[in-house]
């Protein structure tokens, strides 16, 4: 089946991932010292057993920023093991955030724009499907972006997480696609492939860094790469 739809995840995907940078900023500073990429690999170790708690469930916007609290204090704890001040940080975390976010600057990988240009172009229809709090439909809007997604669907806004897939489903109604004329494309396999699965979508894992092994799914380096799976 011909894709007329493309869904893309957003930070690891589009964005490159400040949350790394943000962590590692307000934990160095508090006396708790982590690089970017030791954050990032913590998250990458906890993040599939969060998902099993909380990604089908159907979350209030509060018990949504509640249970990504829960997430950094679970990152915490295992960047941290002997340290009992994992839940102290993850509120701390909380009060920090906007700050700090400030003056970390927003980035793009090299080839978002392009690929979308071209597919919008081309005539695909896109949506955004993203695991983030309500304001990245704003921070898409400051990118520039907004003009190439017919809807944007933000886990804080909709109340489900990848990789339910009522998140995909509304990504579907938005485009007027069918799942098999649609395909996903994000950076962590258990949200975003086993996700875009559940709703019957096609999931493409992006992996970028090569941070995967073998994986039962398709998988690419680059955006771009992403037209040699949509006939």
């Amino acid at each position: 089946m011909k894709k007329t739809a493309i869904f893309f995840d957003f930070g690891g995907t589009l964005l490159v991932m400040r949350r790394d940078r943000i962590i590692s900023r307000i934990l160095t500073g508090n006396g708790y010292p982590a690089t970017p990429d030791e954050v990032g690999s913590a998250y990458f170790a906890v993040e599939p057993a969060w998902l099993l708690a909380y990604g089908d469930r159907k979350l209030t916007p509060e018990q949504s920023e509640e249970s990504y609290r829960v997430l950094d204090a679970t990152v915490f704890g295992h960047l941290f093991p002997d340290s009992p001040e994992s839940e102290r940080l993850s509120h701390l975390m909380r009060k920090m955030w906007a700050e700090v976010q400030r003056s970390i600057p927003l980035e793009l990988y090299p080839d978002v724009e392009p690929t979308l240009r071209r597919l919008s172009d081309d005539g695909y229809k896109l949506a955004l499907v993203s695991n983030a709090p309500p304001d990245v439909a704003e921070t898409v809007s400051d990118l520039g972006l907004g003009r190439y997604f017919q809807v944007i669907v933000v886990s804080g806004v909709a109340g489900v997480s990848k990789p339910n897939p009522e998140i995909f489903k509304i990504a579907l109604r938005g485009t007027g696609a069918e799942p098999d004329e649609a395909i996903h494309v994000g950076d962590f396999y258990e949200a975003d492939v086993k996700g875009a699965r559940n709703a019957g979508v096609e999931g493409l894992l992006i992996d970028r860094d090569g941070r995967y092994g073998e994986v039962d799914c398709p998988k690419i380096r680059g955006l771009g790469d992403v037209y040699g799976f949509l006939e």
